[in-house]
Parts: C-alpha cells; structure tokens; sequence
C-alpha cells in the first residue's frame, strides 16, 4: 500500500474519502473543519523528499487513483497551502504536477520560457511563501531546453535575438556566459541556467533569501530528463 503523502492527498482528504467510501457521505461540516493545506509538514528537506518520491513513482508509471479528486477540490475550495513552489519552463512537455505526482493544492507553479525569474516570477514565489506557507522553491530547468539553446547560440555567434526574446537573452546570458565561452554542452548551460537563477532569486528577493537563511525555506533546482521522465536535483 503506497504511503498517502506520495498520493499528493493530505490527511483531511484521505479520511474523508474513506467515509465516503463507508457510505457516510462527505458533509459541510466535515468539509469545514478539515484543514486545506499541507504546506507545513515536515521540514524543508522532508518535503523535497517528497517531491523527489513523487517523481520516482512517475518514472516507475506509478500513478494514484484519481477517484478522490472531487473531494479534495472540495476541500481546497476556500484556501490553499501548496508544500512546494515550482519555477519551471513552459515547454509543453515539463508539466511540474504530472513529473512530480503531486496533485490539487499541493504545488504552486510559475512558469516561463527559459525558467529564470524576472520581478513578477518573483513576486508569485514570494506570495506562495509569505501568504500561502510553502516551505520548498525549486527552479525545474529541463534537457533539450529552446530557451537556452537559442540564447546560447546568440552568445556564441555574438548576435541579438529580436525583440522580445532578446529580454529572455538579456537575463539568461550572464548565467551561461561562461559554458558558453568554455564550448560547453547545452546541458551544462541549463544546469547553469538553473543555478544562476537561484542565485538571482536570492539576491533580488530579500523576503526569500532571509527564508531560506532562517531554514523556514529551502530554495533549489533541478533538470528534467526528457528520456526518462526523471528530475536530477542540482546544487
């Protein structure tokens, strides 16, 4: 029997799925006391354990079942308390909820080309920590990324992408300049790419870097493998 926490489904929703089951129904009253969010579980470290067993189990093709999704909407209908904040790339194919297993309330997702965090994907982290109790900021940067090899490929033949992807190229380049300089692979300059923009999180959000330095938070990163479906977490 799988362990609940990996279902994305916390404890309120669980039991009451299982009254429900018992034929007990799901009533307002239940609904109204049971707690909504799960942002507060364990530590930091705890929770990207979680994550991380959640991948596992997406790259096993180990999904849970689905039947419970109506009560936990139900029960997340008026507040929300998301255990992790995501900064992933809008590539179709890198979809944080699915490659992590996690279900309704559980992640809190920015995403944008290219996965690195200007002043409005700073202020959504920031609201997801200080309002809502997130507890872990991962930035999910993904192989084969457009993003980074059309700005790495700008830097090597010392061109400018066109307007507006040339703002993309203005706060990417300095991360990758480097790999870049090195004739490195594309995914060493992803890699980059994600430690750069964690380094930018800390630095232009005093709200997150003085989370992270009083352990209320942990910020993070990590590469989605296309091929495998599986994250490696990058330091």
């Amino acid at each position: 029997m799988h362990n609940n926490e990996s279902f994305g489904l916390n404890r309120a929703a669980f039991l009451a799925g299982t009254v429900a089951a018992m034929g007990a129904g799901l009533t307002e009253r239940a609904l109204a006391a049971a707690p909504a969010g799960n942002a507060s579980e364990g530590s930091a470290e705890r929770l990207l354990g979680r994550l991380m067993a959640g991948n596992k189990r997406f790259v096993d093709n180990d999904f849970p079942d689905q039947s419970r999704v109506a009560i936990k909407r139900e029960l997340l209908a008026e507040s929300q308390a998301p255990f992790a904040a995501i900064l992933g790339c809008s590539d179709s194919r890198v979809i944080p909820n699915l490659i992590f297993v996690q279900g309704l309330g559980d992640l809190f997702v920015a995403r944008v080309a290219g996965n690195f965090p200007d002043d409005l994907v700073i202020a959504s982290l920031e609201y997801a920590v200080e309002h809502l109790g997130t507890r872990l900021v991962m930035v999910l940067g993904h192989q084969n990324c457009g993003a980074v090899k059309a700005v790495y490929s700008a830097l090597k033949d010392g061109s400018t992408l066109p307007p507006h992807l040339s703002t993309m190229q203005n706060i990417m380049g300095p991360g990758i300049a480097s790999v870049v300089k090195a004739k490195g692979t594309i995914m060493e300059a992803t890699e980059a790419n994600v430690r750069a923009a964690m380094k930018d999180l800390r630095a232009d959000s005093p709200t997150l870097a003085d989370a992270e330095k009083s352990g209320r938070i942990l910020i993070t990163g990590g590469v989605y493998l296309l091929h495998t479906g599986a994250v490696k977490l990058v330091e």
